[in-house]
């Protein structure tokens, strides 16, 4: 009996990390090697955003593929792509190098007028987001902007970055960029979904075929959304799971078409 818990309770661990899919890590400065407070860490895929805290450590949810940006004010912006390797780990070590700057020569004058100073903004070319991925030797960088609104409007961004801000905010091209950007955003979403609910997968972990199977990935009825946020393994489980009700109700209604 001790050993029927023991290998129960073992198996309920196993499923339990096979949920976890957390990075975790900490980020230095590359040159004195110093824990790094407060920066920014984004998985661009999975939409989750945090920061560092007093230690320069973090914990990000990930999936193998997904993209994670690192960003702090003075360093340079870098990304690294996640690999099967991340999971094994305890910690990972991230390194961002200082990103020095030359300022160009700077003329004060007077302050313009209101529409002037407004035209000014809009015509304004906003700073520069794009980043380097680790590992990646060239980057084909997306022609539409990535700020989302609560980006742009977010107070610290607008303290160090104001041109960029205001323009971000007015520029009636700005704002069509975005909606572009929307819709090529759903794109990858409803793409990264069904390559993972795929027929063949489907078919393969539940043995159904033809019309049984076309009618029972109908019956599971999952979102877009869901199926590109959820792991193999949570899609599984709930797959799995509707698959008796399903049998079930296909062999009544097949009972009643043949009566």
């Amino acid at each position: 009996m001790k050993t029927i818990l023991t290998i129960s309770f073992l198996f309920i661990l196993g499923a339990a990390n096979a949920q976890r899919d957390y990075v975790y890590g900490v980020v230095r400065d590359s040159l004195s090697g110093d824990e790094m407070i407060g920066v920014h860490v984004r998985n661009i895929d999975a939409g989750q955003l945090t920061s560092t805290n007093e230690e320069g450590k973090f914990k990000m949810p990930a999936q193998i593929g997904d993209t994670l940006v690192f960003s702090s004010v003075g360093h340079k912006t870098l990304a690294w792509i996640a690999d099967s390797t991340w999971f094994n780990r305890e910690e990972i070590e991230f390194l961002l190098p200082v990103n020095t700057i030359y300022l160009d020569e700077v003329v004060v004058g007077e302050f313009p007028e209101y529409e002037r100073f407004k035209e000014m903004i809009i015509q304004e070319q906003p700073k520069d987001t794009t980043f380097k991925i680790f590992g990646v030797p060239e980057v084909v960088m997306d022609p539409y902007p990535q700020l989302e609104k609560n980006e742009y409007l977010n107070p610290a961004f607008v303290f160090f970055h104001p041109v960029s801000a205001l323009h971000h905010s007015f520029s009636k091209k700005e704002k069509e960029k975005r909606k572009m950007q929307q819709i090529r955003k759903r794109q990858h979403i409803t793409s990264k979904a069904y390559q993972k609910f795929t027929r063949e997968w489907v078919a393969e972990n539940t043995k159904l075929e033809g019309d049984k199977l076309t009618s029972f990935m109908d019956y599971c009825d999952f979102s877009v959304d869901y199926l590109a946020s959820a792991t193999l393994f949570d899609i599984h489980q709930r797959m799995m799971a509707l698959l008796p009700d399903f049998l079930k109700e296909y062999e009544e209604i097949e009972k009643y078409k043949e009566g």
